[in-house]
């Protein structure tokens, strides 16, 4: 394969993830941020590859959240006829993909409550108001609803069954790219479902049979799933702050389901390799790493991290950084809401020894850039900082 540059735009999603890689005129557009995201970037960049006669090869949902799936929800809605784009394949698990019954003789299995059909809840596809707060756009039909309306080409690579490690762990979209599969396996799907499960059951309602008028309660709720926080109390003014330390520091991996679910690949063309962890819980991640790439050499030396959950705490373990490297690291937040990422996150990074020099992507100029951004640190620990301002997709070409 003759040098070729593969590009990725890190789209300003606020604190969700929107990404647009281009590889080979091969285009995958991995999550969509809010509905802010979707008009304000998303729209006018999509319409132009349909204007040079481009398609999206793959959308990849990688988990029912709001920071992630509604500007996507939007974008199907809107792309009838393939109004905006094409899109070839869609990557998505709905109710419809994970619907194992409850277990024969669990109070779930046994339970008589209120039928499905009366639930009057619907998914909210997001938008961010001033202020950074949160509102509902909108409500409507699930994701899975209008994927089915307009007979996209949907897990086609699953056998139309869920996105995960055992229904199809390497799938080739191109004699040229491979994708790896890292996350989710059943497992993760399984307390998925076992955890909308027992949310209905508090609210007074039996889930009974397969109905895939499900979808919408199924995203309703998982929507609504928050993540762990952590109280640590931290000065990250410089000369305070130890790097080491805090990378040393022990912490509970994420345990989110939503969480679990996220979707988590390798992107592989020619000699290079991109790493896209989505929100995904870190021990999956070195577990099926090392099935996928058992002769090592580790750590892994990746063209691009983009790291999981906005560069959480939670999301980013030693024990991961021990068999995985790059020299470009990604960050998709604009910092608000959750105060992602964590100084604890950039601390594993930064502190490993290395021969090359590191750089941390930033599509915000977020809160804690000061703190890093200082020669002794940068020289000691050789790392760079390359910022974006919030206004424009960050561009990396690789």
């Amino acid at each position: 394969m003759n040098k070729f540059t593969i590009s990725i735009y890190v789209y300003p999603a606020l604190n969700g993830d929107s990404i647009l890689i281009d590889v080979l005129e091969t285009y995958l557009l991995i999550d969509g941020g809010y509905v802010n995201t979707f008009n304000t970037h998303l729209r006018p960049a999509l319409a132009e590859l349909n204007a040079k006669g481009k398609s999206i090869s793959h959308l990849i949902v990688t988990h029912i959240d709001g920071d992630h799936i509604s500007g996507i929800n939007r974008l199907i809605k809107d792309n009838t006829a393939s109004a905006i784009i094409p899109i070839d394949n869609i990557w998505h698990n709905a109710y419809r993909h994970i619907q194992p019954h409850a277990v024969a003789g669990s109070v779930l299995a046994t339970f008589n409550g209120k039928s499905l059909d009366a639930f009057d809840r619907k998914p909210s596809v997001k938008e961010i108001v001033l202020g950074e707060k949160e509102i509902g756009a909108e409500q409507g039909s699930a994701l899975a609803t209008y994927i089915a309306r307009d007979g996209y080409a949907w897990n086609t690579a699953f056998d139309s069954k869920a996105v995960c490690i055992e229904n199809a762990a390497v799938i080739n979209i191109s004699p040229e790219i491979i994708l790896r599969l890292l996350s989710p396996t059943k497992e993760k799907l399984t307390r998925l479902h076992k955890i909308w499960q027992k949310e209905l059951y508090l609210l007074g309602y039996a889930v009974k049979g397969d109905d895939t008028r499900f979808d919408d309660a199924f995203e309703f709720v998982l929507a609504q799933e928050k993540e762990a926080k952590i109280a640590v109390e931290k000065n990250v003014s410089h000369g305070i702050v130890d790097l080491e330390e805090l990378a040393a520091a022990e912490f509970p991996e994420d345990n989110t389901a939503t969480n679990g679910s996220s979707i988590a690949f390798v992107l592989e063309a020619g000699e290079k390799k991109i790493l896209m962890l989505g929100d995904a819980h870190p021990s999956l991640i070195v577990e099926q790493l090392k099935k996928q790439y058992p002769q090592g050499p580790f750590p892994i030396r990746f063209n691009l991290i983009k790291l999981s959950h906005h560069g959480s705490v939670l999301n980013t373990s030693r024990e991961l950084l021990e068999i995985i490297d790059s020299t470009a690291y990604v960050f998709s937040t604009n910092g608000k809401i959750h105060n992602h990422p964590d100084l604890e996150t950039i601390a594993r990074i930064v502190t490993r020894p290395t021969n090359n020099q590191r750089t941390l992507y930033f599509n915000y100029p977020i809160a804690i850039i000061p703190a890093i951004d200082n020669v002794e640190w940068k020289t000691k620990y050789n790392y760079n900082i390359v910022i974006s301002d919030g206004d424009k997709p960050l561009k990396i070409d690789l």
